[in-house]
């Protein structure tokens, strides 16, 4: 569990806790008001007697009074947690997790990598059996994304463009798989999979501008 989701469930247990403790002083306060109201009036001749009733009603205005306190104290609790919760739960929705954020990184470079191979076979420009090993490692790196899924604390419509990326870089590892001997010296081979790397870049750029990904910042590594 991530600092944030444990920062939510917190936020919302302590905000329910608040709420209780609310309803409970105010239920304390309303019981205070009507202690008061059942006193008898100060009117009689007993001073004795008026000076308790009096005394019992001013402790029983600090008591009503330290009651309310408590009760906007515990709703101020209220409104800050649950507006903290929301806060949270919208910045977790919106942004990316540990793992989704290990995953884009490490995708973007198994493409980028997975492309310079592809043209390096193309042009036939290092020895076959090593392009061919390296091709092989990028394969199956890039077929492990059949078991990658969004985050479901992100809203659908960010689950959907990563899922959709995920499953673009799954499938261009799968095919690959099955031709890691054929695309030494073959372009059109090389050709299909760079238009297959083209649809992957676009379901990676639609991912990164919602999650707001700086790219920049990958190729500056």
């Amino acid at each position: 569990m991530s600092v944030l989701e444990t920062l939510f469930i917190l936020g919302i247990a302590g905000g329910i806790l608040s709420s209780l403790g609310a309803l409970l002083f105010l239920f304390q306060y309303y019981s205070q008001r009507k202690k008061i109201k059942n006193l008898p009036r100060e009117k009689g001749k007993n001073h004795r007697k008026n000076r308790k009733i009096s005394k019992q009603k001013k402790e029983l205005y600090a008591k009503k009074k330290k009651k309310l306190s408590l009760v906007i104290l515990f709703i101020i609790l209220v409104l800050l947690l649950s507006s903290s919760s929301a806060y949270i739960a919208y910045y977790q929705a919106m942004s990316l997790s540990t793992d989704d954020s290990n995953s884009v990184v490490k995708g973007y470079y198994l493409l980028r990598d997975f492309e310079d191979q592809l043209i390096l076979a193309k042009g036939q420009e290092e020895e076959e059996e090593k392009i061919q090993q390296n091709i092989r490692y990028l394969s199956t790196a890039m077929a492990s994304y059949g078991t990658k899924k969004a985050s479901n604390l992100n809203t659908q419509e960010g689950q959907l463009s990563l899922n959709r990326y995920y499953n673009a870089i799954k499938q261009l590892g799968m095919n690959a798989s099955t031709q890691t001997k054929n695309f030494y010296g073959n372009s059109n081979l090389v050709e299909e999979f760079l238009v297959d790397i083209a649809r992957a870049h676009e379901y990676e750029r639609v991912a990164f501008d919602y999650y707001k990904v700086n790219d920049n910042a990958f190729s500056e590594k």
